[in-house]
C-alpha cells in the first residue's frame, strides 16, 4: 500500500501585539506610551506536519461577527482590510480636552481610530457617523456636522512622516512623536456645543469606508510566465489594489514582510505556491465576477483566515506536492480516462453518495449587506425539488461567507456547497506510475463499470505517492457538469433594509424630550 505524501501544514505562531495608544475615555493628561503607533512585531512562524488528510477534514472557520462597531481594548488584534468595505475600527487614544471654552467644560473630544494594518491602504473612500455619510471639505465637517466635526487620516505609509493632528492643539497624550506608522488610521475631532443642542444623543456611532491593504497580482509581473508588469512577489511597494480574491489569497500566503520580519499572513515563499493555480482560479473569479471584501485579524488561526478569502470565489486551500494550492469550482475539460487496466496493485474504494446525516437539500446564504448598515443578513434559501424528493424532507443550513458583500455572489457559492454536498466521495483508486504528473484540481474520467462507474468524470481531491514504486493513489470527488449552470444561475434576494432616525433627528427629538421635561412636564421628580 502507498503512503500517504505528507506535507508541511502552516501552524499559527506565537504573536506579540503593542498597543498603540492608551485605552478609551484615557484621562487628560495621561501620556502616550513612546512605542505609540510603532509596527507590532510578530514572532516567527512555527510550522509542523500535518497530513493532507487532516487538512481536507478540517471544519470550515468559524463564522466571523459583526465588524461595525469600534473595538474598545488597548490590547485588540490588528485589523486588515480586504477589498472595499466598511470597518468600526480599533480605538487607540480617547481624550476630552479644552479647559473651558465658552462656557463649556473640556468642550474637545480627540478619538484616535485604526482601521487597518499592512498600509499604504488604497485610500479612504467616506466617514460615517450612524452609518449616514459625513461630507467633508479638507479637514472640516460639511453640512449638519459643519463646525463640530473635524479629521485628519493617513493610509499608512512605513514610515508615516508625522503624527495625526488634532483639530485644537494641546491635546493630552498626543505628539509629534504618536505616529501610527502602517497603519490606516483617522483621528476624529468632536466639538461640544454649550446649549448642547449637537450631540444630545450622544457621539453617534463612527465608522469609514476604505478601500483597502495593496497586493499581488502575479498577471502584474514579468518575471512571471506570461505575467506583464513591474510587480513583484516580494517587494510590496509594487502591489497594487484588487477585489479579487485569489490576488488576495495569494498575497496572504505570501505575507506582508517589513524589513525582513513578517508582519500579517502566512509568510510562505514563492517557491512553494503552485502560482499557476491561483492564476487559473483568478480566471474563473474574473468570469462570475466574485469579488472579495472585509475584514480580518491577527493574532488568529491564518488557515482560517486563508480559507475566509477563498471562501468569496468558492474555493479553499489544499497542499499538492509539497506546495500549497487552490481546489476551486469550475466547468473543466477531461484530461484523461482512466480504467481498470491503469489500475495499480491496492483496494478501490466508491461510495456511492454521502450519507443521508451528511447531506442536506437546502442551504441559505448569509453575506454582508451594505444596504444593511453592513451587517451580516440572510438571502433567500437555495434548494432542489429533486434534494427534498430523494431525501423525504428539508433539511436545511446556513452558510455565512464572511467576506462576501453581494448577494448573488452568495447565491451562487451557496448553490455549489449544496451541489458538492450531493457528490461521489470519497472514490479511491491505485494507478500506475505514468499517472503520477496529475495534480489535485484536474478532471479525469473512469471508466471502471465493475467498480459501479461508467465513463463518470472526477476531481483529484487528494494524491499521494509510493516512493519505492512511484504507483499513485488518487481520492476523487465526482463531478456533475450540469451543476455549473445551477449553481451559477442564482440570484439572491435581500430582505427589507432597516431604517432609524438619523443623528439629526434623534438629536431634535432628544432636545425637544429635554425642554419638555424642563419646563416641568410630565418628567418624574421635576418640581
Amino acid at each position: 500500500m502507498s503512503k500517504v505524501l505528507r506535507t508541511v501544514a502552516v501552524v499559527a505562531g506565537a504573536v506579540a501585539l503593542v498597543a498603540t495608544g492608551v485605552g478609551a475615555f484615557a484621562a487628560a493628561g495621561s501620556a502616550l506610551a513612546a512605542t505609540a503607533g510603532s509596527i507590532a512585531t510578530y514572532a516567527s512562524l512555527a510550522t509542523g506536519i500535518a497530513s493532507i488528510g487532516a487538512q481536507a477534514t478540517a471544519k470550515k472557520p468559524p463564522a466571523q461577527g459583526s465588524v461595525n462597531q469600534i473595538t474598545i481594548d488597548p490590547n485588540a488584534p490588528s485589523p486588515y482590510i480586504i477589498g472595499q468595505t466598511y470597518y468600526g475600527g480599533v480605538l487607540r487614544h480617547d481624550v476630552g480636552y479644552g479647559g473651558k471654552v465658552g462656557k463649556v467644560q473640556n468642550p474637545y473630544r480627540g478619538m484616535v481610530i485604526d482601521y487597518s494594518v499592512c498600509g499604504p491602504v488604497q485610500g479612504l473612500v467616506s466617514m460615517h457617523a450612524a452609518f449616514g455619510t459625513v461630507p467633508f471639505s479638507g479637514s472640516a465637517a460639511t453640512g449638519y456636522y459643519a463646525g463640530f466635526m473635524y479629521r485628519d487620516y493617513q493610509l499608512g505609509a512605513t514610515p508615516e512622516s508625522s503624527a495625526l493632528t488634532p483639530q485644537w492643539s494641546g491635546m493630552p497624550g498626543w505628539g509629534s512623536s504618536s505616529k501610527l506608522s502602517g497603519k490606516a488610521a483617522i483621528l476624529w475631532g468632536v466639538k461640544f456645543d454649550k446649549d448642547g443642542k449637537k450631540y444630545t444623543s450622544g457621539v453617534p456611532q463612527l465608522g469609514a469606508v476604505w478601500q483597502g491593504v495593496k497586493v499581488y497580482n502575479a498577471r502584474l509581473d514579468s518575471t512571471y510566465p506570461g505575467g506583464s508588469g513591474s510587480q513583484r512577489s516580494n517587494d510590496r511597494t509594487t502591489w497594487a489594489y484588487s477585489e479579487w480574491p485569489d490576488d488576495h489569497a495569494l498575497t496572504y500566503a505570501l505575507g506582508h514582510w517589513y524589513d525582513g520580519k513578517k508582519m500579517f499572513g502566512v509568510g510562505l515563499p514563492v517557491t512553494s505556491i503552485d502560482v499557476d493555480a491561483f492564476v487559473a482560479w483568478g480566471n474563473v473569479c474574473r468570469a462570475n465576477g466574485w469579488k472579495v471584501g472585509g475584514v480580518i485579524f491577527e493574532p488568529g488561526d491564518r488557515w482560517a483566515n486563508l480559507k475566509r478569502i477563498m471562501a468569496a470565489g468558492s474555493a479553499e486551500p489544499i497542499f499538492a506536492g509539497g506546495m500549497l494550492s487552490v481546489k476551486y469550482d469550475a466547468p473543466r475539460v477531461s484530461l484523461v480516462t482512466v480504467t481498470p487496466d491503469d489500475y495499480a496493485d491496492g483496494p478501490i474504494r466508491t461510495k456511492g453518495m454521502q450519507t443521508w446525516r451528511e447531506r442536506i437539500n437546502t442551504i441559505i446564504p448569509k453575506y454582508r449587506s451594505s444596504a444593511h448598515k453592513w451587517e451580516y443578513v440572510e438571502s433567500d434559501a437555495i434548494t432542489s425539488s429533486t434534494y427534498l424528493d430523494e431525501d423525504r424532507e428539508e433539511k436545511a443550513d446556513t452558510y455565512q461567507i464572511d467576506l462576501c458583500q453581494d448577494m448573488d455572489q452568495a447565491a451562487q457559492l451557496a448553490a455549489y456547497k449544496l451541489v458538492n454536498g450531493r457528490e461521489m466521495f470519497p472514490i479511491e483508486r491505485n494507478l500506475k506510475p505514468e499517472f503520477r504528473f496529475y495534480k489535485p484540481g484536474d478532471m479525469v474520467t473512469i471508466d471502471d463499470p465493475e467498480g459501479g462507474l461508467i465513463e463518470q468524470d472526477c476531481v483529484i481531491v487528494r494524491r499521494s505517492v509510493d516512493p519505492q514504486t512511484l504507483a499513485v493513489r488518487w481520492v476523487l470527488m465526482s463531478e456533475t457538469a450540469a451543476k455549473h449552470d445551477f449553481a451559477l444561475g442564482q440570484v439572491g434576494t435581500a430582505p427589507p433594509a432597516p431604517t432609524l432616525l438619523d443623528p439629526a433627528d434623534r438629536d431634535d427629538v432628544a432636545n425637544v424630550n429635554s425642554e419638555e421635561e424642563y419646563d416641568g412636564g410630565d418628567a418624574e421628580g421635576v418640581e
